[in-house]
């Protein structure tokens, strides 16, 4: 008899270790890793306003080349989607600037400004916009340049359409 319990012992045992080890399930049982979302292209059209705020001062004493900072006031909006949220840097130059010089005739100093970048989620994106421009004219011996300054608000329009991946 007590071989019988042995047996019946080790036969329990057999089932019990059968019951632990069961396989692991099946793939499909197993919840997917969730795979990147792929980003869809947003375009922006042209003509689409922009405000900004510029960043630092700018004039006619500046170079035309001179790039200059600015955040965005509003919005970037692609029909309902969000393309760009405001305080979003943006980048612009300087296209033109003609310092007035002293005289005695009367003379004028211009100043041209164009957006160029957008970062929007840490990428770069060109973009091309109309320009905002400034003069000032003087007379006799008074010398007067254009300035724009610091936290000036300022609206550009896109003249091309802008895509981005979101």
């Amino acid at each position: 008899m007590f071989r019988t319990l042995i047996s019946v012992g080790a036969l329990g045992l057999l089932i019990a270790s059968a019951t632990t080890y069961a396989e692991p399930p099946a793939k499909e049982d197993q919840p997917a890793k969730e795979q990147p979302k792929e980003k869809k292209a947003i375009t922006v059209p042209a003509g689409t306003s922009m405000m900004i705020r510029t960043g630092e001062e700018v004039s006619s004493n500046d170079k035309p080349g001179r790039r200059f900072s600015a955040t965005l006031q509003a919005n970037l909006v692609s029909g309902e989607v969000v393309v760009a949220d405001s305080g979003t840097q943006v980048y612009g130059r300087v296209v033109a600037s003609k310092d007035i010089g002293r005289g005695i005739v009367a003379s004028h100093s211009d100043l041209v400004l164009t957006l160029t970048d957008i970062n929007i989620e840490g990428t770069m994106y060109p973009i091309i916009t109309g320009s905002f421009s400034e003069n000032s004219t003087s007379v006799i011996l008074r010398k007067r340049a254009v300035v724009v300054p610091a936290g000036s608000l300022l609206e550009f329009k896109l003249t091309q359409p802008l895509t981005v991946k979101k």
